[in-house]
């Protein structure tokens, strides 16, 4: 019965495949805690002090509910070939709940067009200093701590490190500012050949200016169209290939100009929707099938022997006779035979007595 064994622990790794496992290489972006880099990146308890010097900053006055941008860079990193480098954006040091989510801060938009606290940024032996940045808003007034955590490493060493504090205290919207809408949320993907009419809202806001560009591209500037209530639009041309478009908008009012953070928009091929769940259930359905044909075969050609203690008395007429053999002598098989032997030498053995 090994073999059915073997089927069980196949069935359990089919169906779980995708629940857990490390993944030295990295994980791509996403929302992860700080100890994500001991599963992510190596095991935690061989990381080494990374060498890289970090710093954050704010790149312009954080008000309530509005988008402001922080930029992460990073330098001192020595690399002998292209790797990845691992950065997150977390607000407590502790390993979990660290998320700017769990201290009341939405990422808005992310180094690639996503809306992650982790982006993984291409090294190389080229290029000494790198930066990233989030776009992100607070629902509440109170003060909270910033950190840069990095995770890097080589074949044979993980390297960790993180950030002095970037304390960041939201202040209340003055009276007539120029400003975004407080539940307004970018589009931050898109099809590739496809225009993007991009449609933002806004308060007090009296005209409109865009600024577009592929990232460290030559800028694009567009006046916006007001085509509703306090809502304006501008066009995006289609995109032919994988890109990051980055975009910004210049608020003009009765209150001071102001100027959006950078929103990135990737545009990429439609993505595949996998419904894990049907996954799983294949993987429990193959392998139900594959345990079934194992015991259908087990069964078929398992033919017990003289000496098998579990096949004693099991053997009825019946059986015999469908086997097509030869009646069995008086005391049952010679010592010794099996089943298929008498089978097939049976009238031998006779002939021989005789």
């Amino acid at each position: 019965m090994n073999s059915v064994r073997i089927i069980s622990v196949m069935v359990i790794l089919l169906a779980f495949t995708s629940i857990g496992g490390a993944n030295p290489g990295g994980v791509g972006d996403g929302n992860f805690d700080m100890q994500c880099g001991g599963a992510c990146h190596g095991d935690a308890s061989q990381n080494q002090t990374s060498p890289a010097a970090l710093e954050l900053s704010l790149d312009s006055t954080a008000y309530l509910n509005l988008p402001v941008s922080i930029t992460a860079k990073v330098s001192g990193i020595q690399f002998t070939s292209s790797d990845k480098v691992g950065l997150f954006l977390i607000t407590d040091t502790t390993g979990h709940s660290d998320l700017p989510e769990d201290a009341g801060w939405t990422v808005i938009s992310d180094q690639h067009g996503g809306n992650n606290n982790y982006v993984e940024i291409s090294g190389s032996s080229l290029t000494s200093e790198y930066t990233a940045s989030w776009t992100l808003k607070s629902d509440n007034l109170q003060p909270t701590e910033f950190y840069l955590s990095i995770h890097h490493g080589d074949e044979n060493t993980p390297f960790f490190g993180i950030s002095s504090a970037l304390t960041i205290t939201p202040q209340e919207v003055p009276d007539n500012l120029p400003r975004l809408a407080t539940d307004y949320s970018p589009i931050i993907s898109r099809d590739l050949g496809e225009n993007t009419t991009m449609l933002i809202s806004t308060i007090d806001v009296q005209q409109m200016t865009v600024e577009w560009r592929l990232v460290e591209g030559e800028s694009v500037f567009v006046n916006a169209s007001l085509v509703g209530e306090q809502e304006w639009s501008y066009e995006l041309p289609a995109a032919l290939q994988t890109s990051v478009i980055e975009w910004r908008a210049v608020l003009q009012g009765e209150g001071p100009d102001q100027t959006t953070p950078w929103f990135r928009i990737a545009a990429q091929e439609p993505v595949l929707q996998i419904d894990q769940v049907q996954i799983y259930l294949q993987s429990i359905a193959l392998g139900c099938f594959l345990m079934g044909l194992i015991l259908t075969l087990h069964n078929k050609f398992y033919l017990p022997t003289i000496n098998d203690e579990s096949s004693i008395g099991l053997v009825s007429d019946g059986e015999i006779n469908s086997a097509e053999m030869l009646p069995l002598p008086e005391g049952g098989l010679p010592e010794g035979w099996t089943l298929e032997q008498w089978k097939w030498y049976g009238h031998e053995y006779l002939e021989d007595i005789k």
